[in-house]
């Protein structure tokens, strides 16, 4: 944590190269990279000016350090000329965490979109070959084809549905692939091919 007016400690102190900051402060800070390089490099009670003088808030390197200080690997304070030092601790240095992305089963928001999805699925539990546009429409209640259209395209986006299509006797066949939901031998179940049952 960052305390105020400390000298810096007896030992072995670096004043690391300071480029100047010329955008929206008055001062000099080291790179990121530098500082990062020394708090791997540094032995347990060896302190490091790292920067001096008022710096921006954009400036990475400061939030770096903060980050540090919380981890416990480094000692942060700025002494009373504003000249921001840092002691290294015991703590081995480790990377920043970074932060997890946790995948989560989020149901379809639009109405419409989860009435599709349900039928979907029943079709391909059945394993009879998908409707037209038209009729998927008629059953789900949508206005028209086209609004079955862009919902089964929103459902593939969202990874909910994989949608195949094959050339079948007259034109082409939609094969819908429900993502998740398995059959009895581990696969994910799909609507039948059209040209399978002749």
């Amino acid at each position: 944590m960052m305390a105020a007016q400390i000298e810096p400690p007896a030992g072995i102190s670096t004043i690391g190269q300071m480029e100047p900051i010329r955008i929206g402060a008055t001062g000099a800070c080291m790179t990121l990279a530098a500082v990062e390089a020394w708090a791997k490099s540094a032995a347990p009670g060896d302190s490091l000016k790292y920067a001096e003088g008022s710096l921006p808030k954009w400036s990475k390197v400061l939030p770096f350090v903060r980050d540090l200080a919380v981890r416990d690997i480094v000692f942060a304070w700025c002494d009373g000329g504003r000249r921001y030092w840092i002691k290294r601790l015991a703590k081995p240095y480790s990377s920043a965490p970074q932060p997890v992305r946790l995948a989560r089963d989020i149901p379809p928001r639009d109405a419409d979109m989860a009435r599709l999805l349900s039928i979907l699925t029943g079709y391909a539990r059945k394993g009879v070959p998908c409707p037209s546009n038209r009729d998927l429409a008629r059953r789900a209640e949508l206005s028209n084809g086209d609004r079955a259209s862009y919902l089964i395209k929103c459902l593939v986006g969202a990874g909910y549905i994989r949608c195949e299509v094959v050339p079948a006797h007259k034109g082409w066949h939609r094969i819908i692939t429900i993502v998740g939901v398995l059959d009895g031998e581990g696969r994910d179940i799909r609507t039948a091919d059209a040209e399978a049952g002749r």
